[in-house]
């Protein structure tokens, strides 16, 4: 039987109660208790532009997002909302300026993923989910393989009998060890009994040009991150990572389809630092959930093939920490433990 490795994605099967069971450590993470009646800092709250910071390298999925999502957000808050790309060391240069030196006025903000979960304990970072306040979901995407539009694998099958009878010699990108799109790749080595060489890049920007470049052969990203040079006929999708196809691709496989049970992915949200104002996340949470559904936001968001996934501070909390949980797991199996 084969081994099912499932990430964000699986954690939609989460039952209401499951949800409901944990909403009490929502409301309280990050902002702790205030004095009764509230803080005085939400009340004119914001005072000036927000800072949005994008861990990842400029061009890539996370910042066309953060992008389309700042403008729309905009309207809702009543002061501009500036995107600052600070790349580096897989996300740590940019996440960890928000864990460790940011003030939690709510000013400053930054896109999380899952990593943020689980790369503490692996060592790579040194902060945790501990050291976020977890403000609103806006995104959740199925993993896509993904080459260049003459390499010679014209369906998932070829490439992985490729893979197979030359262990090794394939190069995938993601967006760092032990990451959740080297995890994707993990997923797949050892559902189809392959060998690849993992190549880590500072974001999908970089590593699609390596691809293009004819440097690396393949990566693992979000269908967004290379929706561009897929319509632009520079780049092919052999899979996605999930049950179902994409009504935006409806040629394109999934491997569950194609008989390898690879069901894995990523999302994305807005956070601080830790400490936050209940109140003040409590505004930023009403107009994110609002701005969602801007023409502005789901526009970008649709013809780059994101999913977009919206949910608010309560729930978003169990289930970023039920997303940890199980991408540890597969950490763990990638290690051998």
């Amino acid at each position: 039987m084969r081994r099912k490795f499932i990430t964000a994605v699986g954690v939609l099967a989460l039952s209401g109660a499951a949800l409901a069971g944990c909403a009490d450590t929502a409301s309280n993470q990050g902002g702790g208790s205030t004095e009764e009646g509230g803080s005085s800092g939400a009340a004119d709250f914001p005072n000036g532009p927000i800072e949005l910071v994008v861990a990842w390298s400029a061009g890539g999925g996370t910042d066309v997002m953060a992008r389309a999502f700042a403008q729309s957000a905009e309207d809702h808050l009543g002061v501009p909302v500036n995107v600052v790309n600070k790349p580096g060391s897989s996300g740590a240069v940019g996440w960890g300026e928000i864990a460790h030196s940011t003030e939690p006025d709510g000013q400053t903000l930054t896109i999380v993923s899952p990593e943020i979960g689980f790369m503490e304990e692996q060592g790579l970072y040194d902060f945790g989910l501990d050291d976020f306040t977890l403000i609103t979901l806006i995104n959740q995407d199925p993993a896509a393989l993904a080459v260049k539009a003459d390499a010679p694998w014209d369906t998932l099958e070829e490439f992985l009998e490729d893979a197979r009878s030359n262990p090794g010699d394939i190069s995938i990108g993601n967006s760092g060890p032990g990451l959740a799109w080297d995890l994707a790749t993990t997923a797949i080595e050892m559902e189809s009994d392959t060998e690849f060489t993992h190549v880590p890049y500072d974001g999908a920007a970089t590593a699609v040009q390596a691809v293009l470049g004819g440097t690396l052969d393949a990566m693992t990203f979000s269908i967004g991150e290379v929706s561009a040079q897929v319509e632009a006929g520079e780049m092919k999708v052999l899979a996605l990572a999930q049950e179902d196809r994409l009504d935006a691709l409806p040629d394109v496989p999934t491997f569950i389809e194609e008989g390898y049970d690879v069901d894995t992915g990523t999302f994305r949200g807005i956070a601080g630092p830790a400490g936050m104002d209940p109140e003040v996340v409590e505004i930023l949470n009403d107009a994110f959930v609002d701005m969602a559904e801007e023409d502005v936001f789901v526009d970008v968001m649709e013809s780059n093939s994101f999913g977009i996934r919206v949910m608010p501070t309560d729930e978003f909390q169990p289930f970023f920490e039920d997303a940890r949980d199980l991408y540890v797991d597969l950490l763990n199996a990638q290690s051998g433990d």
